[in-house]
């Protein structure tokens, strides 16, 4: 699955005005539109993003018409089955259902044939808990109850899913941009963007979309990271909620580049240096169910970047073998410094070099890192991140949910 890039970055014009520049392949995660000197997104699609197909026997999800807590079965009267929740676990077993419906207390519970341990139960109350048995396959089984003798069946009730222990079943970033300097020739413009990707488990390594190894620089004219991962359709229609700090977005699914996704967000919509959950999901015929995240992800507080100088009145001149310095705020995971290197006509990158840094505060870029030379008097757009990885557990198949929260100072400089 090749990722999402970010284009159109902002150029330096004539008189310090900026200027949009399309179809740039300017950093490998999102892609924003620059109309004037402000932001806007424009996802673009990710090349080779194999759709995952549903399984037309996958009848996930019995029935949830309603209500469930219903007065005891008398003796000798037939049990039923109104509904059971989570409908779905991964084939290890384990995984905690509540069953409601009518009964005796001398309930037993079967799923795909294997008898379950019950937990607890209330035949007053029609509700009982048990543990699904392990199951060789990833498939929607029938859950069956016996009482008085008689049975009740729920037909493709318990769906098993694949067991995603140790791998990723989810990508994304929710990413604060601060624009820095005076020199754009209009007022900056501070913005808040993010996307989520679910896909089946497999392996994934944010750092390496960036460089091979911890404080190493990429090019993107000798350098790509390449996953196998496979997007899960979430089904045209679908939302998530984000909150944080009492604060929430919604993220749209975008069916042309197979994520969830918001853009032009603001400090109403997100606080810097907090927490975020994945609150809620609404999904239309999803290949996979719904789910919470909490904690999700966090996003650094703010900070700044004291070397090139690009916070100041004009943009700094940055000679070959650069060093960036970094100080504030508070201490990440990592920091991601994107350097985009424009062409003499001002058209758009020429090269784009990525680095993955340890948070020490200072880097010095290799002399070496621009593949094709170092010319002078170019602009260099200076992108430097701090960032956060989060790990939280995707309940229905215990995949691991891999978003990074972004806090990024975005400024610019001329080579010399």
């Amino acid at each position: 699955m090749a990722l999402p890039s970010r284009s159109d970055p902002w150029r330096l014009g004539p008189g310090g005005k900026c200027a949009k520049v399309a179809g740039v392949r300017a950093y490998p995660l999102f892609s924003l539109l620059l109309a004037g000197c402000t932001f806007g997104l424009q996802p673009s699609t990710p090349e080779g993003l194999a759709a995952f197909a549903v399984d037309p026997n996958d009848t996930s999800g019995g029935d949830t018409s309603g209500g469930g807590d219903t007065d005891t079965a008398p003796q000798g009267d037939a049990p039923t089955i109104d509904y059971i929740e989570p409908d779905f676990g991964p084939v290890t077993g384990g995984t905690e259902v509540t069953l409601y419906g009518t009964f005796a207390s001398d309930v037993s519970v079967r799923v795909a044939g294997e008898e379950a341990e019950i937990t607890s139960k209330a035949a007053k109350q029609g509700k009982l808990t048990f543990l699904t048995p392990s199951s060789p396959d990833a498939v929607a089984v029938n859950v069956q109850i016996e009482s008085n003798g008689q049975t009740d069946r729920l037909a493709n009730g318990f769906t098993y899913t694949e067991d995603g222990t140790g791998k990723i079943g989810m990508i994304g970033a929710l990413e604060w941009y601060d624009q820095v300097g005076t020199y754009w020739g209009g007022a900056t413009t501070d913005v808040g963007l993010g996307f989520l990707v679910p896909v089946e488990p497999g392996d994934f390594d944010w750092t390496k979309v960036y460089s091979s190894s911890p404080d190493t620089c990429a090019s993107d004219q000798t350098y790509t990271y390449e996953t196998d991962l496979v997007q899960a359709d979430a089904g045209s229609g679908s939302t998530v909620q984000i909150t944080n700090n009492g604060k929430s977005f919604t993220m749209r699914w975008d069916a042309t580049t197979g994520q969830f996704a918001a853009d032009s967000l603001t400090q109403a919509d997100m606080s810097t240096g907090s927490t975020y959950d994945l609150a809620s999901m609404s999904l239309n015929g999803a290949s996979f169910t719904e789910y919470s995240l909490s904690p999700m992800t966090a996003v650094p507080a703010q900070f700044t970047v004291s070397a090139p100088a690009i916070t100041g009145a004009s943009a700094p001149q940055v000679a070959k073998g650069f060093t960036l310095s970094w100080s504030g705020g508070s201490a990440a995971d990592g920091v991601i410094a994107t350097l985009g290197m424009w062409d003499g006509a001002g058209t758009g990158y020429t090269e784009t070099v990525t680095c993955y840094l340890r948070d020490d505060g200072s880097f010095t870029v290799p002399s070496g890192a621009f593949t094709k030379g170092w010319p002078v008097s170019r602009q260099l757009d200076i992108m430097v991140a701090r960032v956060h990885f989060g790990d939280s557990t995707i309940s229905y198949n215990n995949a691991t949910a891999s978003v990074m929260g972004e806090y990024i100072v975005y400024g610019a400089g001329f080579t010399k």
